[in-house]
């Protein structure tokens, strides 16, 4: 009986102590378990072991990039492995410019650098396009244009070859006054053969002497023709002679001279208005 109740007291007392001891536990705070259980007894600088070559426990602290992987976003962080990854250095980061692809532009932005850049196509075309009536009218132009030419350089030619500059510019100043005159044709051919139906009628007496005209001297007539364009454009400045609608070979004396007006005297033509 005594040694039985000496066992049961025994008994009793490490229950008691168990039970004392898991008290404890549930009663400590989450931290102190935490602590408990994360700080390490041994420092792990000096476990080198457990680190690769040439990395230090420094190194990872300061360059270490901790990129969590994609499951952080399930909600599962208990699962997560963080893993260590070095930091690239400035030397090791290599910046690739955007590639421009025009392909890729829409076409509403195409569209908007062609108009800036030339119109289109068919407004160019366009553009070039003349009715045909008007290049029929632009033609009939160039046609009278040189046929007009050509008169007055006829009439520099075998009427003052021989003369000056200033004399030839003269006579062309004359035929150019008459079309301006009402008793005259309106234009230079008109004014250059004027009565050459008959002979010796006309005002020029090339343009009805009836011999032909036939140009022997390509110098004078080159000559000839530049200083008829000369004249059409308006550069032939022959002040001296004004208005002048009538000249003559110093060699003749014409009837109608008595009743003009003399001007000047040029190599060997006399100049008359009036």
């Amino acid at each position: 009986m005594a040694f039985g109740g000496v066992l049961l007291v025994v008994s009793f007392a490490l229950a008691g102590h168990y039970m004392g001891k898991n008290a404890v536990a549930h009663n400590a705070s989450p931290d102190d378990s935490l602590s408990a259980i994360a700080s390490p007894s041994t420092n792990i600088v000096a476990k080198g072991s457990l680190l690769t070559n040439g990395v230090s426990y420094a190194t990872i602290n300061a360059e270490a990039v901790i990129e969590a992987p994609a499951v952080l976003n399930t909600g599962k962080g208990d699962m997560v492995t963080l893993e260590v990854a070095p930091a690239k250095t400035e030397a090791q980061v290599q910046i690739v410019p955007a590639a421009v692809n025009l392909k890729d532009e829409p076409d509403e932005g195409k569209k908007e650098v062609q108009l800036a850049l030339t119109p289109p196509k068919s407004k160019i075309e366009q553009s070039f396009k003349l009715k045909r009536s008007e290049k029929q009218k632009a033609v009939a132009q160039r046609r009278v244009l040189l046929a007009e030419e050509n008169c007055l350089a006829r009439a520099i030619y075998f009427e003052a070859r021989s003369e000056s500059e200033l004399g030839q510019l003269a006579v062309a100043k004359v035929i150019l006054n008459r079309m301006k005159h009402p008793d005259y044709p309106k234009t230079i051919c008109g004014v250059v053969y004027q009565g050459s139906g008959s002979r010796n009628s006309c005002q020029f007496s090339f343009a009805c002497d009836g011999l032909p005209d036939d140009v022997r001297s390509a110098k004078s007539w080159a000559n000839a023709k530049r200083l008829a364009q000369k004249a059409i454009a308006g550069e032939a400045k022959v002040g001296a002679i004004g208005t002048a609608t009538n000249y003559h070979a110093d060699y003749v004396n014409p009837r109608w001279a008595k009743n003009m007006r003399r001007l000047i005297k040029i190599g060997r033509h006399i100049f008359y208005e009036g």
